[in-house]
């Protein structure tokens, strides 16, 4: 029987699986990096560690970097330089996020520096101080884990209803939700407070617009791999179908990406923020009808009831827990093997309708 790896040894040889995999996507390639970091001798660390931050320097997508990140997250030795990228002045909002729940990442690491605890305590300040919805979900995380911080503080608390009061409802109401979980956790609430219930008249449905929506239309997708054509459903849903139309006259998905590919389930796009968080200027009535979620279904993504607004997602396969809770306003009618290869980070080059 022969003996495999021991663990020092096993670092370099997933690097040397990262770089021989060219055909992988970034998203892997990364993880393999952290992997091989995570096991690596402390010989072998430094220079897969400067590896990772020159890929970090040259990567050309915002959602490469994100990952990337997550790999430097293994070296507490690279606090300074992903801090920095969390806080750099007109960050992409994708890898500011990111770089902060690397911050976090890090500071869960049984090797994390005792001395450099307070400079992560201070970060997570600068965070809720900063009002980024990402960033405060994340500080909003460190906040509640006692293994962090043992005995929450009253300014900690007080920072994070002034977070809190900051925000713009219902746009940011899942950044709202993440803030009062952790009030109600650190202030042992006997039970959850009550989500604000948003106002679904902010945006009346365009009527003229849905009218000019025959049934059958159809409206190509064109993404970085490839054309998916969908078929709008105005009749099931004409507040979703009046926005997504308005959006696409407005070139609003132009460029935009797909942030979240769960496989065998769905993948995201259509925000403007690129990381989950954003959302056109308003949010929209909810629209549940009788149809299902089958493979391909178009859905609008949302935090609750009456808070849909620009994200969309498509179904890889039949979700029926889905149903009565996303608004259904589209189906894809060709395509559907280009929905399948898309990866977080390909993008919407631009919709049209079919004319």
């Amino acid at each position: 029987m022969v003996a495999g790896p021991c663990q020092g040894e096993s670092g370099p040889a997933l690097a040397a699986l990262a770089d021989g995999n060219k055909q992988a996507s970034p998203r892997v390639r990364a993880a393999l990096m952290q992997a091989a970091v995570r096991h690596a001798s402390p010989a072998a660390r430094p220079s897969l560690i400067e590896t990772i931050r020159k890929r970090y320097a040259a990567a050309p997508t915002v959602y490469e970097k994100s990952f990337l990140l997550q790999a430097l997250a293994e070296d507490p030795a690279s606090f300074e330089l992903v801090k920095a990228e969390a806080f750099a002045a007109g960050q992409a909002p994708v890898v500011a996020g990111n770089a902060l729940g690397a911050l976090l990442t890090m500071r869960r690491q049984t090797d994390f520096p005792a001395a450099r605890q307070a400079d992560f305590a201070a970060a997570m300040r600068q965070a809720l101080a900063g009002g980024d919805v990402a960033q405060l979900g994340t500080a909003a995380e460190a906040l509640t884990d006692p293994k962090l911080y043992p005995e929450t503080q009253p300014a900690d608390l007080a920072a994070l209803r002034q977070a809190q009061a900051r925000l713009q409802l219902p746009r940011e109401i899942e950044a709202w939700q993440g803030l009062q979980q952790a009030l109600d956790k650190l202030e042992k609430a006997p039970k959850p407070t009550p989500t604000p219930v948003a106002t679904a008249q902010q945006h009346p449905i365009d009527w003229a617009v849905v009218q000019s929506v025959p049934l059958g239309q159809q409206v190509r997708l064109r993404t970085s791999k490839g054309v998916i054509l969908l078929e709008l459903k105005p009749d099931e849903a004409p507040g979703a179908v009046a926005s997504f139309v308005t959006l696409i006259g407005q070139h609003f998905y132009d460029n935009l990406y797909f942030h979240r590919v769960v496989p065998n389930f769905v993948v995201q796009g259509g925000d403007p923020r690129g990381d989950g968080n954003g959302s056109a200027p308003y949010n929209l009535r909810s629209e549940f009808g009788d149809l299902h979620y089958e493979e391909g279904s178009v859905g609008l993504a949302s935090a609750g009831k009456d808070t849909e607004s620009c994200q969309f997602f498509i179904t890889h396969t039949p979700t029926p827990h889905l149903d009565g809770r996303y608004p259904i306003f589209a189906q894809v009618v060709g395509g559907m093997d280009v929905a399948h290869k898309l990866e977080i980070g390909d993008q919407i080059l631009g919709i049209e309708l079919v004319k």
